[in-house]
Formats: C-alpha cells, structure tokens, sequence
C-alpha cells in the first residue's frame, strides 16, 4: 500500500465524517451568532431558568458519557469489537486530554461558581450534584471527550446517519455541562471543536491507508 501525503490522509478523514462535520458547523454557526447578540451572563441565567425536573434527573446522567469512567469504558468495549477501532479511541481520548489539560492551565479561566461568587443565591444549582468551584473552566473537558467519541464512531461506522446521533448525544454532554452550572457556553463550545479538530488530526496521523476507507481489520 503505498503512502500518502498529510494533506491527502486529511482529506480521506474529512470525507469520512462530512455527515458529523457540516451539521455541526451549522449547530457551531448558530452559538456564535447566538454568542453575538448576548453576553456570557446574560446566557449563563438564561440557560440556568430552565431547569426542569426531569432535567435535574437526566442531565446529571447523560453528563457521565463525557467522563473518565465512560472513556474508559467505550474504549473497552470498541477494543472487544474491533481492536483498531478501540486503540484508536483510547488514543485519542488520551491525546486529547493531554492537549485539553495544558489549555485549562494556560487559560486558568474560573468556573461558573467562582465567577459568580457574589451572586450564588441568583443560581440553581441542581440537588445532588457537586458544582466545581476552580479555575479549570475552559475549555471543557467532558465536551472534548463527548465529540472525540464521536468523532472516533463517525469515522468508523458504516452508515454515517448514525454520526447524527452520535452528534446529538455529544452536544446532550456539552449542554448538560452547562445546565448543572458546571462551565459556560464558550467553554464547551471551544471543548467540543477541539474534540472534532484534534481527533481528525490523530486519526490523519496514524491513517496510511490511501483508500480513506477506516481499517475494519482486528
């Protein structure tokens, strides 16, 4: 098989997640049109009204498929399945956060909680869950690993009209991160574009396959 260029694997990876890649451009067009015309607090309490009960239930849950725990786990799974696929995902979760990591101490921006520490009794804050209070807001961390998931199973699935619910359930993680007061909306918008780019560019690193076919081979 002979080898390719950066720019050619790059291109075979984009082919393979155009059904991921266009529909969030849209969703990520929309935020920052949206981003435009309100501030971050304005946002902020916008979001923090429409806490439902059924909310306060489900989105603590739906948060755990962008945690270590779930890493970890889907990675597993993918390595029984296929273990290209798996190696590829625990790969990049790892690199991933590694680059996620370096950005939150760099930017050293604080949390939602901290930000507004002069305001607490103007927030809801969903029963049960333990809202973070540091200087690690940005971006994102469980909105990187959400979209680096998707990215992953876009990229490998057969039928690419699953990446729309792999999408779906990715920005459920990003936006759970902000109904539990947890990061702002720059946050896991940043969070959930580096997930996209960052994992393009390891599958680009490691794809020697001229095709842009994903290797199915265990």
């Amino acid at each position: 098989m002979p080898q390719s260029t950066f720019a050619q694997r790059f291109l075979q990876v984009y082919l393979q997640l155009r059904m991921l890649i266009w529909p969030f451009i849209v969703l990520l067009a929309g935020v920052l049109v949206f981003r435009s015309f309100y501030g971050r607090e304005d946002i902020y309490f916008y979001i923090n009204r429409l806490h439902t009960s059924w909310g306060d239930w489900l989105f603590p849950r739906i948060t755990e498929l962008g945690s270590t725990a779930a890493c970890v786990v889907i990675s597993l799974l993918l390595f029984f399945i296929n273990r290209r696929m798996g190696t590829v995902m625990a790969a990049a979760y790892v690199f991933n956060s590694m680059v996620n990591f370096a950005l939150k101490f760099m930017v050293s921006f604080p949390r939602p909680r901290r930000y507004f520490a002069q305001r607490l009794h103007d927030i809801y804050f969903v029963p049960g869950v333990e809202v973070l209070d540091n200087f690690r807001s940005f971006p994102s961390g469980h909105s990187v690993c959400a979209f680096t998931a998707a990215t992953v199973l876009s990229y490998y699935v057969k039928n690419k009209y699953w990446s729309l619910l792999f999408l779906l359930l990715a920005a459920l993680v990003a936006y759970s991160r902000m109904y539990m007061s947890q990061h702002f909306l720059e946050d896991v918008t940043a969070g959930a574009t580096e997930g996209i780019l960052l994992t393009m560019f390891w599958i680009t690193v490691i794809n020697n396959n001229v095709t842009g076919v994903p290797d199915q081979g265990r």
